[in-house]
């Protein structure tokens, strides 16, 4: 894998091998079972393995994922559709800033992680702001806000967990909240998508 590259700094080809990660069946089995719930599984280079319809119902809305824009933590500050769509975009980016602090310092001795943080400073001022603000917050239960185009706003709890400690895959889920109108309005969605 090559490293960092000044004149490659837009882009995050070369932080990813040739062939896109594939999730194992039964996880991505297991994702689909979650709708309407908006899921999805990413590795321990924040990279997205699989999602569920209802996360691609959000996905979708900023286009077409190429290999390197699976990078959630990429993807969160480098696509201004998504920030769009994200009503408090600096929380929805800081949980993966803190996903990546996390294996970060779990890995110390991969050079990926310190290459792609500089990637990241120079190709974002928003992931510096983010970055030299420190830890965002550790709690794993947290409201996120979307704005979608057809649906409206919606609102969801977070939820993350790990789901095999081996493989450092991690899954978060994004939960309807109760007593609002999000779980009707993305089961709607995923009607006319079906």
């Amino acid at each position: 894998m090559a490293y960092f590259d000044i004149d490659r700094i837009h882009t995050l080809e070369h932080f990813f091998d040739a062939e896109p990660p594939v999730i194992d069946p039964t996880l991505q089995r297991i994702l689909d079972y979650l709708n309407p719930c908006p899921a999805f599984i990413a590795d321990r280079y924040c990279t997205l393995l699989g999602w569920n319809k209802a996360a691609g119902l959000i996905l979708d809305q900023i286009g077409p994922l190429i290999r390197e824009d699976r990078n959630i933590v990429w993807l969160s500050l480098m696509k201004q559709e998504l920030r769009e769509l994200v009503v408090n975009w600096e929380d929805f980016a800081g949980d993966f800033l803190t996903m990546l602090r996390n294996y970060q310092g779990q890995y110390r001795w991969d050079p990926w992680y310190d290459d792609f943080i500089r990637h990241c400073k120079q190709a974002s001022p928003h992931f510096s702001q983010l970055w030299h603000m420190g830890e965002s917050s550790t709690d794993p239960n947290t409201i996120r806000e979307v704005n979608h185009p057809q649906a409206g706003n919606m609102r969801f709890e977070l939820t993350s967990f790990q789901v095999y400690a081996q493989a450092d895959l991690r899954c978060c889920i994004y939960t309807p909240i109760e007593d609002s109108e999000t779980e009707t309005k993305i089961t709607n969605l995923l009607r006319v998508v079906n």
